[in-house]
């Protein structure tokens, strides 16, 4: 199967630390179709942390995912709340495969524990992925001889109570490494060039800040341009489109 993903470039190569290494083409459209969202947000636990495998079909349409199995946390008592360390995921991404499928690793971020100042956060927070998120969406799969890295899944909710559940790809060399993360730095950028143009006006003139002012707005459209920002949107089906650039 991988073979012939090469081929038909839905895989491409790159070298990793000296190592060749097969990850999607851009652009990545990936289907996570409506049942399955259903499942997953019944599945969402406000309290804890849970995740699995997702059966990701390659087609020539993107990658379809209709099938997907939730792995029990093997960690125990208030360690579950804000991790996940998933049972028996080899064997599943091994199933994955078997079916002809690509195996998308995920994991939860819970929006509620008790009374942990954790809690308070602003929703958005739970969006953010950690340290061990990133690192461990760059580790690769061994897959018919090949080294092969996929992007991993973060699924979270948008309200307390878990009812708009939203679903994230980020790192495998394709996505961003926190979309959350990606959203943050572009505000950062804008309030810094608004203080620069806004500095530059008072010490050294109209002119001048008029100047600065188109530089950051050509250096604005050149990051925007060159960052891939994923989209995610549903379809009239309710099938989730995840979209890479």
């Amino acid at each position: 199967m991988i073979a012939q993903l090469v081929k038909s470039n839905f895989l491409k190569e790159i070298v990793r630390e000296g190592t060749k290494t097969l990850v999607l083409s851009n652009p990545v459209k990936v289907v996570i179709k409506a049942a399955v969202l259903r499942d997953l947000q019944k599945a969402y636990p406000l309290h804890e942390e849970t995740g699995g495998v997702l059966y990701a079909v390659p087609t020539a349409g993107g990658l379809i995912v209709n099938r997907w199995k939730q792995l029990p946390n093997q960690l125990t008592g208030d360690a579950r709340k804000t991790a996940y360390k998933p049972l028996n995921s080899g064997v599943e991404m091994a199933n994955a495969l078997a079916a002809g499928a690509l195996p998308i690793r995920f994991h939860s971020h819970p929006v509620s524990i008790y009374e942990n100042p954790y809690d308070r956060q602003p929703l958005q927070w739970f969006q953010k992925t950690s340290v061990a998120d990133r690192h461990n969406s760059y580790l690769p799969l061994s897959i018919e001889g090949y080294t092969v890295v996929l992007p991993d899944g973060l699924l979270t909710a948008n309200d307390r109570s878990g009812t708009d559940v939203r679903f994230y790809l980020y790192g495998g060399f394709v996505a961003p490494d926190s979309l959350k993360a990606l959203l943050t730095s572009e505000k950062v950028y804008i309030y810094f060039a608004v203080l620069v143009v806004f500095l530059t006006y008072l010490f050294g003139g109209f002119r001048r800040s008029v100047t600065i002012l188109l530089i950051a707005a050509v250096l604005s459209v050149i990051v925007f341009v060159a960052e891939k920002r994923p989209t995610g949107i549903k379809n009239a089906d309710g099938d989730l489109v995840i979209s890479i650039p």
